[in-house]
């Protein structure tokens, strides 16, 4: 049995050494680069570098307006189009999970906004909700409502990237629509024999048994709503446009590394920080999935 372990390990490491190089390579390594980084006064071009310890921490939560700004802009948008975006994706897979003729052909519909390439989804949704000639304002001009800026007004911006950013909800309904998939019909067919309507199924059928992947889907919704970055960008012209309204923490931590004065040291910080506060909400969301989670195995 020595001998067969031995073998089976040697075979472990020889086929995963790429993947594991490529993980200290890639990632590890990186990440205590980054540490390191963040203790100094780094800046690209130039060549002396000094030790400042936790000064650049201590800089951005009590000195830097824009790092509380812009951190404040991104919880405002992920708790706005994350739960906007699991409601959509939920309710989509719900109209998906049907045994209808040509169901396969709507849920390739579905899907499609997700591979668009950003930039094309911005074009496309500036021409619609432009001030002045977008379509949604003259929908509501011709009910008599005159329409907001939009995201040319500094007070509409970030409710406009809201918006927008729920467009790609596929891989959420996805998701959603395999767990749904596996829910034994039988439930259903003894809660109709009990008189029970559809909101009841929902509620002690449907839910309980996809509640473990609700909680994924909530877990990789506010991951990817905090580190939302492409589609900001692309609307707020890299740069918050209007007056900071659409400044998401990712936009500002791009700029302070790489424009100038290329602050790479303090933006090591920056983002050693946002990982901080990923990893404390990731873990609250752990404490709250006990309330909703429905244990598979009891």
């Amino acid at each position: 049995m020595n001998s067969i372990a031995k073998r089976e390990t040697k075979y472990f490491f020889l086929f995963t050494s790429i993947s594991i190089i490529g993980f200290l390579l890639f990632y590890a390594y990186p990440v205590f680069k980054t540490f390191h980084f963040s203790l100094t006064d780094t800046q690209i071009g130039k060549p002396d570098v000094n030790f400042v310890g936790l000064d650049n921490y201590v800089k951005a939560i009590t000195k830097d307006e824009l790092f509380l700004h812009s951190m404040k802009t991104s919880f405002i948008f992920a708790f706005s189009s994350g739960p906007l975006t699991l409601l959509i994706s939920l309710i989509a897979a719900l109209m998906l999970n049907t045994k209808v003729k040509g169901i396969g052909i709507f849920r390739t519909i579905f899907f499609l906004p997700f591979i668009i390439p950003t930039f094309a989804v911005t074009s496309v949704f500036k021409g619609f909700f432009h001030p002045s000639s977008g379509l949604i304002n003259q929908i509501l001009s011709s009910i008599s409502i005159e329409g907001p800026g939009w995201y040319m007004d500094s007070s509409s911006a970030l409710i406009t990237l809201i918006i927008i950013s729920c467009w790609g909800f596929g891989v959420k309904m996805l998701i959603f629509l395999a767990a749904l998939q596996n829910v034994p019909a039988s439930l259903y067919e003894v809660a109709e024999l009990d008189g029970a309507k559809r909101w009841k199924k929902f509620v002690y059928i449907t839910f309980p048994s996809i509640s473990p992947v609700f909680f994924f889907n909530v877990v990789l919704t506010t991951i990817d709503s905090l580190k939302s970055f492409n589609l900001a960008y692309f609307m707020g012209r890299g740069e918050g446009f209007p007056a900071n309204s659409t400044l998401l923490f990712p936009i500002y931590l791009f700029n302070t590394a790489f424009k100038i004065p290329f602050k790479l040291g303090y933006a090591s910080t920056l983002a050693w920080l946002f990982f901080i506060i990923i990893m404390v909400l990731t873990g609250l969301n752990f404490i709250l999935s006990k309330f909703y989670v429905n244990d598979i195995n009891e």
